[in-house]
């Protein structure tokens, strides 16, 4: 076992920090008797608790016995402060005092520490427990403590009872003064700097007080008003600096109460429960606001990452497009350039051969083979994209080709004056338009079908609308409904030119599907 683990000059340090703290709270606090022995607001049980939840378990030991240590030296008979109500000479006491509250205490502290982390407070369920866990330690050093006397007086347990609420009620109300500001000036991580905000709150309060004990000095009780008056910074500070200004409050609260019991004739219980409900509200909001905040700033965090998830996936998108129509126009002008002079040269070839039999035969098959590499083409790389207006490529395309064949009544209409797209435009509008058409074709059983291209100042439109089945409503507005290939697809597409595609039923029966280009995105 090494010993310097436990004993070194720094936890020796701690000790002698804690102690100072301990006995000098003490001092204050025994001014607030209720009972013999038993104060209103025993402020050393604060400082134990919070030096045993902050400290590192190994320094407990000095912290221990530099506390006993202390209480001997001063409570001796004939030492600082001689008093044997504090220093009992029964073989009962020296157990309690040095064997049994030590366990009760470290034993708690450390089960309290395997769930939870500093600083305790700055969640509503951290703070639900810290609040709960006071008041158990509290008890329990008082059923110690106490149990104890009792036996020893042989204390009727209804008498004991009542001391050992107003004991554990006086332990508490030390603990959820000084705990909170002592967990987060120890973690140092809610103290906000250049709040001036803060400053001159805090200082109102302050000043308040010390006006109130003027008033009182010159005989006017303002003590009443002051206590409530407090209501309101307390909130505030617990709302707007969150778990440190609860902190603060609570420690506010606890001067106040202080300073109204002086200028009072009222039993300790009312300021005890004053305290008590002023500073569980203060605490509790202090957490929900920092759980807010973190929740928010979580959330904000997501959202920026899944903004990056999605422009990286929209840039994706608009790549793999390029780089697909790319393709396209590549093995379109292959095609025509290799396999169309082939067949030209083919035909004429033929044409010049006179002896041949099944001539025209053979040149009819040509023709045909001809036209479905043309039509084939048309597919790849739309005829004219890269030269004629978006409204002549629809014109002369399959897409009304393809009308005709499937008896489907059509109108294209035009209205406005056109606009010149750049081809990678153009190539989007004209496969939005393409994909719309082939639906109305595939699953609506249409019979009749417009295509509508109207130029206005602020907007170019294209409408394709038919009368047949509709789009499912799964398609049109459930979110928990995957999209067809299809339709991401001219979504997307519209994504990329800045325009935005609209899918809705066409009354009384029939779908829609526009497209609308804002003008400033098509230059």
């Amino acid at each position: 076992m090494n010993i310097t683990r436990y004993i070194n000059t720094t936890y020796l340090l701690m000790g002698l920090i804690y102690t100072a703290i301990f006995h000098g709270v003490w001092l204050f606090s025994t001014q607030f008797e209720i009972v013999l022995g038993t104060v209103s607001w025993y402020l050393p049980a604060g400082v134990r608790l919070a030096a045993f939840l902050l400290l590192p378990l190994a320094s407990w030991p000095l912290l221990l016995f530099s506390e006993k240590l202390t209480h001997f030296i001063l409570f001796h008979p004939g030492g600082i402060l001689d008093n044997t109500a504090f220093l009992s000479g029964s073989v009962g006491w020296y157990v309690v005092h040095l064997f049994i509250s030590p366990v009760v205490v470290c034993t708690c502290v450390y089960a309290f520490r395997r769930n939870f982390k500093p600083p305790y407070i700055d969640n509503v369920r951290s703070t639900l427990a810290t609040l709960a866990f006071g008041v158990l330690i509290s008890v329990a050093l008082g059923a110690v403590f106490l149990g104890r006397r009792a036996v020893e007086l042989q204390t009727d347990v209804a008498v004991f009872l009542s001391i050992l609420f107003d004991f554990s009620l006086g332990d508490f109300v030390g603990i959820i003064v000084l705990c909170p500001l002592l967990f987060v000036l120890y973690t140092r991580q809610y103290i906000s700097k250049n709040e001036s905000t803060l400053f001159i709150t805090a200082g109102g309060w302050l000043l308040t007080l010390v006006f109130s004990s003027y008033l009182y000095s010159q005989n006017i009780n303002i003590s009443y008003q002051i206590k409530y008056l407090a209501v309101f910074p307390a909130l505030f500070l617990s709302y707007r600096y969150a778990v440190f200004g609860s902190a603060l409050s609570c420690l506010f609260i606890g001067i106040t109460a202080f300073v109204v019991a002086s200028q009072s004739s009222l039993p300790p219980i009312e300021h005890q429960f004053y305290i008590l409900a002023l500073c569980v509200s203060c605490l509790i909001l202090g957490s929900s606001i920092n759980q807010s905040s973190k929740l928010n700033e979580k959330l904000a965090r997501k959202n920026q990452d899944l903004e990056v998830a999605v422009q990286n996936a929209q840039a994706l998108a608009a790549k793999l497009v390029a780089v697909q129509e790319d393709e396209r126009k590549r093995l379109s002008r292959d095609l025509h350039d290799d396999f169309g002079h082939r067949i030209v040269d083919l035909k004429l070839q033929l044409s010049m051969n006179e002896t041949t039999k099944d001539n025209d035969v053979l040149t009819n098959k040509i023709d045909a083979l001809y036209q479905a590499m043309k039509k084939s083409l048309g597919g790849l790389r739309p005829s004219g994209i890269d030269t004629l207006p978006i409204e002549n490529v629809i014109q002369r395309s399959d897409i009304i080709t393809t009308l005709k064949h499937a008896n489907i009544d059509f109108y294209f209409n035009l209205s406005g004056t056109p606009i010149n797209f750049k081809p990678e435009q153009k190539i989007h509008i004209y496969r939005i338009v393409q994909e719309a058409v082939t639906n109305s074709i595939k699953y609506a059983d249409a019979k009749t079908l417009s295509i509508d291209i109207s130029y206005k100042p602020q907007n170019a439109t294209f409408t394709v609308a038919d009368d047949g089945a509709g789009i499912p409503e799964t398609i049109e507005g459930s979110v928990n409904t995957k999209p067809t290939l299809g339709l991401l697809s001219m979504k997307e597409r519209a994504k990329l030119i800045d325009g935005t595609l609209s899918i809705s039923h066409n009354f009384p029966m029939g779908t829609v599907i526009r497209l609308s280009i804002p003008t400033n995105n098509i230059q």
